[in-house]
């Protein structure tokens, strides 16, 4: 009985236990399906959303920066992709045998390779490698090393119009220049990628989800001229050198869009900006034409009118003013021709100071030309009523007022315009990633000043200038009608005149009967002879001449005869008769060796020259040569001279004509 009872006891004890150990695991198994239900169904999306987050990765797809062209499509910036490069030494499977591979890749010294081995944690730089280093990295080490997407910009044509163009950030956004002005056409936009993460660390493409595609940025067609801005920009350095120059500006323009050509500006203290667009200065002689424009266009004057000169000293109650070149009665186009500010003086005593204020203004001084440059100045022009007794004498040769380069050389492209100011461009087109233009550039006229009669007319007294005699002869081209005035002002500093600082300057345009190209040149602080006549106007010539020799830019270059049939018999008796002294370079010398010429000058006698042998030198270099020596030149090469005609050593005389094949 016991045993019975103890049995049932024992059966009853089994029975509780299993039903609580089965209703034990009952509890369990619902909690882990009310848990289960909980991850899996109420919880499921953000539970999924965190595992994709952590085994994916967004990636963002660089977008290529547009490139910087000139007007013929000759690359001045260009985007690079490339990569910063690192290793992780705690990634690394071999670390030895890993670095001594990177070594082999980029080149690294030996100690660098020891940097690496240390194995610190994180990312060691390893440097920059371009797309196919990344490749070879990537093939050759199969962990721990990462790559970063950089964008690098190269410029094709090296220093050329490098401060114009600009600089970009490491993070690809422009920093200065073109680069920073246009960023936003530039840069285009990034595109996104999704990469699963493996565990050990590497990523792969998730090709079933599409990528957002990047967009290149646009490229932008600039109005400059590779060709011209290495001439300017060659010659203003010579000329720096020669002349001891501090800096100065080359700016060359197309009278008929207003479009710039060349840009060329060097000052010591800036390497970022443009000075010829943000650093006015009192432009001297070079605003006397603006002055004969007003007087003509206003009917107070003509250019056969007389003005007394008084010797080329001239006492007023207020101060004393002096001409370089004393005289003592000019006409008026005289004043110009010798650039008498005395002459200047009086025949702006002849108009209103309303009217004078009006065309400076008029010709765009005062006031932004609308380049639309980071830190353009607007110069300077007062109102009349401020005035003072001095200001209308002194702002009809060039004093009282500041103006920059670029306004200078705008207020002669309406000159060489038939009148009309245009505003100024540095973009002719912008094309997006296609190649399809998306933008061009119009010729934008601002107003019209004079008639076409009376630019004309101004046009006539400049080519004189620059003629025989004039101020500025020392920028006249065999076989090219140029048409400029030459200016010499002293540069303020400190509020006064006190330091003997100069601007020496030059503006023109050529061929002046139907002007398709504007030149300034300007030196300051030029050593010695420090007039525009004997240092800006020489660069010019120098400039022109390279145009000349350089076949096929299309600016001048059809005033240089090629391939002509007829030419001057150098051996012909009669030849030094036909020569006539405006073909030559300086048939004049000047009255003294020392400084400017006093007086009307007088002609020199024309010398047969001895012919240099140009053969086998590079065809600017000898057209050049040829030029400086007052002679033509007809081309039948494009590249080097294989040969002269006449032959090296034949006596020649100024103007004749010499052929190069």
């Amino acid at each position: 009985m016991r045993r019975q009872r103890r049995r049932r006891i024992t059966s009853r004890t089994h029975a509780r236990r299993t039903r609580l150990l089965t209703a034990g695991m009952a509890l369990v198994a619902t909690a882990f399906a009310s848990r289960a239900a909980q991850l899996q169904i109420l919880q499921g999306g953000e539970w999924r959303e965190q595992a994709w987050a952590q085994t994916t990765e967004l990636v963002e797809i660089p977008a290529a920066r547009g490139g910087i062209f000139d007007r013929h499509g000759k690359p001045l910036a260009l985007s690079r992709p490339e990569y910063r490069a690192f290793l992780a030494p705690k990634e690394a499977r071999d670390l030895r045998r890993d670095v001594e591979t990177v070594a082999a890749v980029l080149g690294l010294s030996a100690r660098e390779q020891r940097r690496l081995l240390r194995g610190v944690d994180g990312w060691l730089s390893i440097g920059v490698v371009d797309g196919r280093e990344r490749e070879t990295l990537a093939g050759a080490v199969r962990s721990g090393v990462h790559f970063e997407p950089i964008e690098s910009r190269v410029h094709p044509e090296g220093a050329l119009a490098r401060s114009l163009v600009g600089a970009v950030r490491t993070d690809g956004q422009g920093r200065s220049g073109l680069e920073l002005v246009l960023d936003s056409l530039l840069r285009g936009t990034p595109g996104e990628a999704v990469r699963r993460k493996a565990a050990h660390g590497e990523s792969y493409p998730l090709t079933e989800i599409p990528s957002a595609p990047a967009h290149p940025g646009h490229d932008i067609y600039l109005t400059l001229d590779a060709e011209l801005q290495a001439i300017a920009e060659q010659a203003l350095d010579g000329a720096m050198e020669e002349t001891g120059a501090s800096g100065g500006d080359v700016l060359m323009a197309d009278p008929r869009t207003g479009e710039l050509l060349a840009v060329a500006s060097r000052r010591p203290e800036a390497q970022t900006t443009i000075p010829a667009f943000t650093d006015p200065y009192e432009p001297g002689s070079t605003v006397k034409p603006f002055l004969l424009a007003t007087l003509l266009r206003e009917g107070l004057a003509d250019l056969s009118d007389l003005v007394y000169a008084e010797g080329g000293e001239y006492r007023t109650p207020y101060r004393t003013i002096r001409d370089v070149h004393p005289h003592d009665t000019l006409t008026v186009a005289e004043v110009i021709l010798f650039s008498s500010n005395i002459g200047a003086a009086k025949l702006s005593r002849l108009m209103g100071p309303g009217v004078q204020y009006r065309y400076l203004r008029d010709f765009g001084f005062g006031t932004p030309t609308g380049l639309r440059f980071p830190g353009e100045s607007a110069g300077l022009l007062r109102r009349p009523d401020s005035w003072s007794a001095l200001s209308q004498e002194s702002l009809a040769f060039g004093y009282e007022l500041m103006m920059t380069s670029l306004q200078l050389v705008a207020a002669y492209g309406a000159l060489a315009n038939e009148g009309v100011l245009l505003r100024p461009g540095l973009v002719r087109e912008v094309r997006d990633g296609e190649g399809q233009t998306v933008w061009r550039r119009n010729v934008e006229p601002i107003r019209r000043v004079v008639e076409p009669e009376i630019a004309h007319r101004v046009t006539d007294v400049l080519a004189s200038v620059v003629g025989v005699g004039g101020t500025a002869e020392l920028a006249s081209v065999v076989g090219v009608r140029v048409a400029g005035k030459t200016g010499t002002a002293r540069i303020a500093s400190g509020g006064g005149y006190a330091e003997p600082r100069y601007a020496a300057s030059f503006v023109g345009y050529l061929p002046a009967e139907d002007p398709r190209l504007v030149i300034l040149t300007k030196l300051e602080d030029p050593k010695g002879l420090y007039y525009g006549g004997r240092t800006a106007a020489p660069l010019s010539r120098t400039i022109v001449q390279a145009i000349l020799a350089a076949p096929g830019l299309g600016y001048v270059e059809k005033e240089l005869p090629r391939n002509r049939r007829e030419r001057l018999d150098w051996n012909r008796p009669d030849a030094l008769q036909e020569w006539s002294p405006g073909n030559a370079l300086s048939p004049f010398r000047l009255a003294s060796d020392a400084g400017p010429f006093s007086g009307r000058p007088q002609p020199a006698r024309a010398e047969q020259l001895l012919l240099p042998d140009v053969t086998d030198v590079e065809l600017r270099a000898a057209v050049a040569r040829l030029h400086s020596l007052g002679l033509r030149v007809e081309l039948q090469s494009s590249d080097r001279v294989s040969s002269q005609s006449p032959s090296a050593g034949t006596r020649i005389v100024p103007g004749a004509t010499v052929l190069l094949q």
